[in-house]
């Protein structure tokens, strides 16, 4: 039998796990039901912006690496996804395999994240002064849509 004050640490671990679970699926579900969802942002630009020809052939290129680099972002989240749901199999408490593997999903979202606004970033570089203007109002627009 384990002596209290392990057992307190043993079950403070499990319900801190399990309210980060619940905290992730809950975020997902109502803070933000749209992450990893494209916000259509290079539509809104390209419809609202008028572009001259370099930015436009500028924008596109941007646009055509960022998805690339998306893709394999997107890519590493669901095989990290899987390593969690593996190690959660056959662990079934905060194992070593179960941190790395948690470890490994933020890491790729975060990367995921710091791409998406560096991309913004980028883009908005591009754009000449009253451009910029209306480039960050869809900007803030689009994420306020995201929060809904």
């Amino acid at each position: 039998m384990l002596n209290k004050g392990l057992r307190s640490a043993v079950l403070t671990i499990i319900l801190s796990f399990v309210a980060g679970v619940i905290g992730i699926l809950l975020g997902h579900q109502y803070i933000m039901p749209n992450a990893g969802k494209p916000i259509s942002l290079h539509a809104q630009i390209h419809k609202d912006l008028v572009l001259n020809k370099a930015q436009d052939e500028k924008m596109h290129a941007l646009e055509q690496t960022y998805m690339a680099e998306k893709s394999a972002l997107e890519a590493r989240m669901k095989l990290a996804n899987a390593h969690l749901s593996k190690a959660m199999q056959t662990s079934h408490d905060m194992s070593p395999e179960i941190i790395a593997a948690k470890a490994e999903y933020v890491e790729s979202l975060d990367a995921l994240q710091t791409l998406t606004l560096e991309h913004i970033f980028a883009m908005r570089a591009l754009l000449d002064e009253k451009q910029a203007q209306k480039f960050d109002k869809i900007v803030a627009h689009s994420f306020r849509k995201i929060s809904r």
